[in-house]
């Protein structure tokens, strides 16, 4: 044994340590040092439950709520189910009422019955071989309240 600087003495070999040793693997004693898992080939024996009604086990629809607990009566799953219901058609509602709205939003803006608006922006002249890439109109696009600042910015962009 090789004495370090410290107090206490430690062996060359770590295995030969006397904590070590003393708590080897026996024959009396099975520890993980002497499990195999793969020794023995048959699988866990298999042990079936019977389901708590005696018969079939019954399976829930898809839209019964599931009860995780023992605590809830039939009277509140009842209700719980019933408020869900409720507010899965209220949802359905605003959605159809979502879509209705963002289709009259898109046909606004189109021009009403379908008719696309033409480019007008930048404003080149007619004998120009290219063409505007952009449609701009303040009096449609921009809320009544922000026309006269954005019409200022825009003569101010513009101007010289």
């Amino acid at each position: 044994m090789a004495q370090h600087g410290g107090p206490a003495v430690l062996p060359d070999n770590p295995f030969q340590d006397p904590a070590v040793v003393q708590h080897r693997s026996g024959t009396d004693s099975a520890t993980l040092d002497a499990y195999n898992p793969f020794e023995n080939s048959a699988p866990p024996p298999y042990r079936e439950v019977p389901p708590p009604h005696g018969g079939e086990p019954r399976r829930p629809s898809p839209t019964e709520p599931r009860n995780y607990g023992s605590y809830g009566t039939q009277a509140s799953t009842a209700a719980a189910t019933a408020e869900l219901l409720k507010r899965q058609e209220e949802l359905n509602r605003k959605a159809e009422e979502l879509d209705r709205r963002e289709r009259e939003l898109q046909n606004a803006a189109m021009g009403g019955g379908g008719s696309g608006r033409a480019n007008n922006w930048p404003p080149l002249p007619s004998f120009c071989p290219v063409q505007p890439c952009f449609y701009h109109d303040i009096t449609v696009e921009i809320p009544a309240d922000f026309q006269r600042t954005v019409t200022a910015m825009y003569y101010l962009w513009m101007g010289p």
